[in-house]
């Protein structure tokens, strides 16, 4: 069992609430094709398991959205070595941990699996951190030393240095923001609208850095209601949920620091306001051009800036409808038709805390003058 102090408050009512009002959504915002192979598991994963322990849980739906923190898998030959000297049985034998030292010993002469710079795991992370933490004195962000990850959900590959927490996903939604802020500046933001918001973890760290900035996230169910649950617990008394949105049918009056969770259906509403900021990460290339245009329109619009980290290619396709991938792939230049009046500052390969991805790309965006 998990630390209770460590987890999300579950509400079941909240989660039925919101499946039930997106089956009357328009056509445009349903799951799209590729999220449609993922909805029925994760509807069962919360219904059996809840939340409980969820940034720990192996095997899970919530890793396609960067929701869980584990420490990475060991490579074959260690769980082989694992399990042939350190099981139940093994143990019991007369001298065995002399005789597992030495076979290990010949083993790992014999299949070297280590890493080839002699870094170890707490090496590695330390080498993360560090690098993060670089990249945002360099850049006009605020330093990785003014927060800590939330250990909210009970994550298990925890990164600790100079006296505070992370994890590995908390410093790549950390370098997120230092991209940004390398081309705006924060503490002029009042209205920030994220679509595709996932378990949340961008807006934590926004939120701890910059607390006055308004947001309003929107995502189709169950993911916003894992979102909300999880902000919820982070930010007591700072999430509007969606219970209280759903009615909503005109642009919420801004609050500063408060959190709108918002049905990804309700997404007009933010032509009748003003966006500084616009953020999408992973989330358009999963859709089809077709509904990533139905959403620009607004974006194109009513927004100042927009952060976009996509498969800028397309993502993969599916071999046939209702096989995991997209019907037909949304890429780049879908996103400069998408958004004729703003001006694209930058195309990067986007950045990690080890490296620098082969496939996505991030991309700044800023309204014509």
């Amino acid at each position: 069992m998990g630390n209770e102090n460590m987890q999300v408050r579950e509400n079941p009512f909240l989660l039925d609430l919101m499946m039930k009002d997106f089956v009357c959504a328009p056509e445009i915002y349903k799951t799209s094709n590729y999220w449609s192979f993922y909805e029925k598991k994760f509807l069962r994963e919360l219904k059996a398991m809840g939340l409980h322990d969820f940034r720990r849980r192996k095997n899970s739906v919530l890793s396609s959205f960067r929701a869980t923190d584990l420490t990475p898998a060991m490579s074959h030959i260690d769980l082989l070595k694992n399990r042939i000297f350190n099981n139940r049985i093994v143990r019991k034998i007369p001298f065995w941990l002399k005789m597992t030292l030495l076979l290990q010993t010949f083993l790992n002469k014999t299949f070297p699996v280590v890493n080839p710079y002699g870094i170890s795991g707490v090496g590695l992370k330390r080498l993360a951190y560090d690098f993060a933490r670089l990249k945002g004195q360099n850049a006009t962000a605020k330093s990785l030393d003014d927060f800590q990850a939330s250990l909210i959900g009970n994550p298990e590959d925890i990164i600790e240095a100079d006296g505070k927490v992370y994890t590995m996903s908390m410093l790549f939604f950390y370098l997120k923001y230092v991209y940004c802020a390398a081309y705006m500046n924060f503490d002029h933001v009042k209205v920030m609208v994220e679509l595709g918001c996932g378990s949340g973890k961008q807006i934590e760290i926004i939120k701890k850095l910059h607390p006055d900035i308004c947001f309003l996230l929107f995502d189709i169910p169950p993911q916003l209601y894992v979102c909300e649950q999880y902000l919820s617990s982070v930010f007591p008394g700072s999430v509007v949920s969606y219970k209280d949105t759903r009615d909503m049918v005109t642009f919420p009056e801004i609050q500063k620091g408060k959190i709108f969770m918002m049905g990804n259906w309700k997404f007009p509403i933010i032509e009748d306001g003003q966006i500084d900021l616009f953020w999408n990460a992973a989330s358009f290339q999963e859709m089809e051009p077709s509904i990533v245009a139905n959403y620009l329109t607004y974006v194109n619009k009513r927004a100042n800036f927009v952060f976009l980290e996509q498969a800028m290619n397309g993502k993969e396709k599916a071999g046939k409808e209702g096989k995991l991938g997209v019907l037909k792939q949304t890429t780049l230049k879908d996103y400069k038709t998408g958004l004729t009046d703003f001006d694209l500052v930058n195309l990067s390969p986007a950045i990690s805390p080890l490296g620098n991805s082969l496939v996505y790309s991030d991309s700044f965006w800023k309204r014509k003058a």
